[in-house]
């Protein structure tokens, strides 16, 4: 009895909520178009399967990962994104979550706009409650992602 209260007492529950969804994730070193999911926790993870193997693996925690190869958020921006960008860039647009501290945030009905206008790059960020659509015409960077019902 005490070794059943021990480790169920003890146990630590961590809740995750796991959603499908479609997504493109296109930059100048990845280019993935798949249905996946996209699970909420301690740490993000998008992922994508074909004919039930891993395609794609995307893990945002402490570090970045993507299929297994870990690094810094700056180089990640460095390497797939844009050093220009802040550090956790991609962590806030997968939590829907404004972006360069709310700059040029507009409320639109269900969401939030903001368009980023710089020598370096030129974002278009929509958020919806059906999904996030963030392109930087400038680098060449397009994330989207959509619920499936």
């Amino acid at each position: 009895m005490i070794i059943v209260l021990f480790f169920s007492g003890c146990a630590i529950k961590q809740k995750f909520t796991s959603e499908p969804v479609r997504f493109v994730f296109k930059t100048k070193s990845i280019k993935v178009a798949a249905s996946g999911f996209l699970q909420r926790g301690r740490s993000l993870k998008l992922q994508a399967y074909g004919a039930g193997q891993p395609l794609f693996e995307l893990i945002l925690g402490k570090r970045v990962c993507i299929n297994g190869r870990c690094m810094s958020y700056a180089m990640f921006n460095e390497k797939v994104l844009s050093p220009f960008y802040p550090s956790y860039i991609i962590r806030n647009i997968l939590e829907s979550k404004p972006i360069f501290a709310g700059k040029n945030l507009e409320k639109r009905g269900d969401g939030f706009f903001q368009e980023i206008l710089d020598e370096r790059f030129a974002i278009i960020y929509r958020v919806t409650k059906k999904g996030v659509y963030f392109k930087d015409s400038k680098n060449k960077i397009l994330i989207k992602l959509k619920e499936l019902d």
